[in-house]
Formats: structure tokens, sequence, C-alpha cells
């Protein structure tokens, strides 16, 4: 074994934060799950300055959001004219927008709003 490139591993260098049972796993994956879904039906306005600021990055994505509510707006009004009243466009909301927006971001940016949401919204 070579020593000098070794650790002595101990309670203290080996503390992890983690759940102890099943049960606890499950439950803290329920509430990031039910936190991330009733941030989804009630963010705020500006939550992409929030979590990405103002800089580039915030603008591209304050861009793809803006692009996304303009389509929804478009979709809308174009089914508003369908006369059975049988059309999709009802059915589409902000809440359709923010997870087609989600689906849009890259792991790494996911990550940063999952975190957002974790640490400051609550329900």
């Amino acid at each position: 074994m070579n020593t000098k490139n070794s650790t002595i591993m101990n309670n203290s260098t080996t503390e992890a934060k983690h759940v102890s049972t099943p049960s606890d796993y499950s439950q803290c994956e329920s509430d990031a799950i039910i936190k991330f879904t009733y941030f989804a039906n009630n963010f705020h306005h500006n939550f992409i300055e929030e979590v990405w600021g103002t800089d580039a990055l915030g603008q591209h994505l304050r861009d793809k959001w803006n692009m996304l509510g303009h389509q929804l707006m478009a979709f809308k009004t174009a089914s508003q004219h369908i006369k059975d009243g049988n059309y999709y466009g009802h059915a589409l909301s902000g809440t359709t927008n923010f997870y087609k927006f989600y689906m849009m971001l890259d792991s790494y940016n996911k990550e940063l709003l999952n975190n957002y949401i974790s640490n400051n919204y609550n329900h």
C-alpha cells in the first residue's frame, strides 16, 4: 500500500448527508416532487432572473420563456375559432409552458433551477 497518498478514513472524514432508511428517502423525494409541482403551478414572474440573473444566459433563457408565452397565446387565440369547443388550446397554461421550459434546459441548468426551488420555494 502506498502510504504517501493514502488517507486514514474515520467517521469525521466519511460523514455524508444521506437518509437512513428507504422511507426517509421516499419522503425526501416526495417532498422535492411536491415542491417542484407547486412551483410549476405558482412560479414567480421573475424566477428566471432570480435563478440565472440578467446577464447573457439569463437573457437567453428569458427569451426562450417569452417565445413559449407567445406560442401559447397564438395557439389559444387560434383555437378559440373552433366552433365545437373540442380544441386543445383551452388546456394550455403557464404551467404547461413551465414544464416545456424545464425540458429545454440542459442538466446543469435544471440542477440550478431544482436547487432554487428546493431552497427558496415554500408552498
